[in-house]
């Protein structure tokens, strides 16, 4: 057996797969054991092993995927259109750190919500990772890895809407606001919906995934929770993602109805079902609670007030001064997560680390050609995955990707009007891997194909 046999067996389909369900299912454990702690030791903060930790395994990740080169035949390697993006965000990552106006300084030192180099390393290997996992078992444990996740998150975000919290939250907290682990509001409401997401496809399609009876009967109540926490981390940006994700159903379940219409019927009423538990849900946060209202009456006001600058939170000024910085820092944008740089010549004391809006971040923080080649592989993913909704021949590898898809529709509506931080993106990149259309596994050996890689 040749060095490169050894070498293909560490970096195996199963090797990726355990990689990431450890780091992605570990995530919420490691921040409840690092709440208990901050408990007890106020030396620790909230969050303090997670950036760590994701910088670790995208040292980990990276070498992984180097010796996945390395165990390819010299001469059979295809270079495959996942590979290309692969490395052209590692490039333009580089190049962003390397020319940016504050090297080394990644959203000004701020701990949590900076994204260095490392961070953007773990992002890709995710990426990379999910290109991978083509087995419908691993992909359909994938998805019960994502309900756990939500499920922790849900737990802890229900208790802080009655002011019941593990420790504190680091960066925001009003009364009644559900933030579950991620130390904002902001950041939950957006995880949450994506997680909603899922397990909304997850119950929808449940008779077209293996998935026992019980966890299927359960599906509803978790999804109940989840969206009332969703409403309760007053973020508007879930609702906006929740809408995005209304919209797909709706045009996926038309043109499924189109197509077969009887094969359809049990998804529409499993549907009907979801819109019952969802109208509850709102129903009892609109009478017993002030988050409908309250967000209602904040809309109202700053379209009311006439100052453009302040819709959204003052969104509307941030994007602006964001983009007034583009044509002089086209190339390679203002630095990698260097967004707070824009406001330094600003006539007052605003300032915003991130964009709070993920496409308007990369484009002003990286450069035109990084903006261009990150909605290429959005786009590269999304008709990919519905190329294979339609085409692929199994049921479940097909009812899988759909759900998937779904996930990332709802994301990258709620990254119109939100930020990136590794707590969340790493979740959105893996997904981003896992529909993107690539099918080099050789199943019979479960590992990955060399000549084909």
């Amino acid at each position: 057996m040749s060095v490169r046999d050894h070498i293909g067996d560490l970096v195996s389909e199963k090797a990726f797969y355990k990689a990431v369900v450890i780091l992605l299912g570990g995530l919420p454990a490691v921040e409840v054991i690092t709440e208990i702690i901050v408990r007890f030791d106020n030396r620790f903060i909230p969050s303090f092993f997670l950036p760590q930790i994701t910088g670790l395994f995208g040292i980990f990740g990276t070498f992984l995927t180097i010796l996945c080169w390395l165990a390819a035949e010299p001469g059979k390697r295809k270079l495959r259109p996942a590979d290309i993006f692969y490395f052209t965000l590692l490039f333009f990552m580089i190049i962003s750190a390397v020319f940016s106006r504050h090297p080394g300084l990644y959203s000004y030192g701020d701990y949590f919500y900076c994204e260095n180099p490392l961070h953007f390393l773990a992002y890709y290997w995710l990426y990379f990772a999910g290109t991978l996992i083509d087995d419908p078992k691993y992909r359909r444990n994938i998805l019960y890895m994502f309900a756990g996740v939500a499920v922790t998150e849900g737990i802890f975000a229900f208790l802080q809407t009655f002011n019941i919290q593990l420790s504190y939250s680091l960066y925001y907290y009003t009364e009644h606001t559900a933030y579950g682990l991620t130390q904002n509001s902001n950041y939950y409401g957006g995880l949450c919906v994506v997680m909603i997401a899922g397990i909304s496809g997850m119950y929808i399609f449940s008779d077209l995934i293996a998935m026992p009876k019980m966890i299927k009967n359960t599906l509803p109540v978790i999804l109940a929770v989840l969206f009332y926490t969703m409403l309760g981390s007053r973020a508007r940006l879930a609702w906006v993602g929740f809408a995005g994700l209304l919209i797909f159903y709706i045009i996926s379940m038309t043109i499924m109805y189109w197509r077969d219409r009887e094969a359809v019927k049990p998804a529409v009423r499993r549907s009907l079902v979801l819109l019952a538990v969802f109208s509850a849900a709102f129903l009892i946060a609109f009478f017993f609670t002030d988050y409908i209202r309250e967000a209602a009456v904040r809309s109202y006001w700053e379209v009311a007030i006439g100052d453009a600058d302040k819709i959204g939170t003052d969104r509307i000024y941030n994007w602006r001064m964001g983009l007034a910085s583009v044509p002089d820092n086209w190339l390679t944008g203002v630095g990698l997560d260097n967004y707070g740089y824009v406001f330094e010549s600003a006539p007052d004391i605003y300032f915003q680390a991130k964009a709070h809006n993920e496409y308007i971040h990369v484009l002003v923080t990286q450069g035109v050609p990084a903006f261009i080649n990150y909605m290429a592989l959005l786009v590269f993913a999304c008709s990919g995955a519905v190329r294979n909704v339609i085409k692929d021949g199994s049921k479940e590898r097909r009812t899988v990707t759909w759900i998937l898809l779904g996930m990332f529709v709802t994301y990258c509506v709620q990254a119109l009007f939100n930020g990136s931080v590794t707590y969340v993106a790493v979740y959105f990149w893996f997904i981003i891997g896992l529909i993107t259309p690539r099918t080099v596994i050789r199943p019979d050996k479960n590992r990955l194909n060399s000549a084909d890689l």
